[in-house]
C-alpha cells in the first residue's frame, strides 16, 4: 500500500486530486449518456416536449461534458486552470440540477416536496461543491497547482 500512496503522491500529489479527476471523468461520461438519451427526444413528434427546451438541455450537456473532460485533464496535470475550471464546472453544474429540480416539466417537479426530500434531493450536489470547493482550496492542495503552474512557465 505505501509504493501506491507513493506513486500517487508522485503522480497527482494527492489521493484527493486522482479522486476529484475520477469524479470529473464520471460527470463527463453521465453527461455523455444524458446526450445520448436526449438525442432520442430530439426532432421526435412528441407533442408533450417543447424542442426549444430539448435543444437548450442537450447543448448544455454538451458543453458540460466537454469542460468535464478538460477538467480531468487539468486536475490530473495539476493546472491552475484545471482547479478553477473543475470548480466553476461543479458549481454550474449543481445550479442545473437545482433549477431543474423547481423547473416545471421535470418528472421532479411534479412532486410535492417536504422539507426532509428536499434536503435528500439536494444535499449531495450541494454537499459536492462545498467539499470540493473547500479540497481544492487548502493551502497545500493549492500549492500544489500552483508551483505545477510556474515550473512550466
Amino acid at each position: 500500500m505505501g509504493e501506491l500512496s507513493a506513486f500517487v503522491a508522485r503522480r497527482w500529489g494527492s489521493w484527493g486530486i486522482l479522486i476529484l479527476g475520477l469524479w470529473a471523468l464520471v460527470l463527463a461520461l453521465v453527461a455523455l449518456a444524458r446526450l445520448v438519451l436526449l438525442s432520442a427526444v430530439v426532432g421526435s413528434g412528441n407533442q408533450n416536449v417543447s424542442q426549444g427546451q430539448i435543444w437548450v438541455v442537450f447543448i448544455l450537456n454538451a458543453l458540460l461534458a466537454l469542460a468535464f473532460a478538460a477538467c480531468v485533464y487539468g486536475l490530473w496535470a495539476r493546472r491552475h486552470w484545471g482547479r478553477v475550471l473543475f470548480m466553476g464546472c461543479i458549481a454550474a453544474w449543481a445550479v442545473f440540477y437545482v433549477v431543474a429540480l423547481f423547473t416545471s416539466g421535470t418528472p421532479l417537479a411534479n412532486n410535492d416536496y417536504t422539507p426532509g426530500s428536499l434536503a435528500f434531493n439536494l444535499v449531495p450536489y450541494l454537499g459536492g461543491v462545498i467539499v470540493s470547493v473547500w479540497y481544492l482550496n487548502l493551502p497545500h492542495i493549492k500549492a500544489l497547482f500552483d508551483n505545477k503552474e510556474s515550473t512550466n512557465q
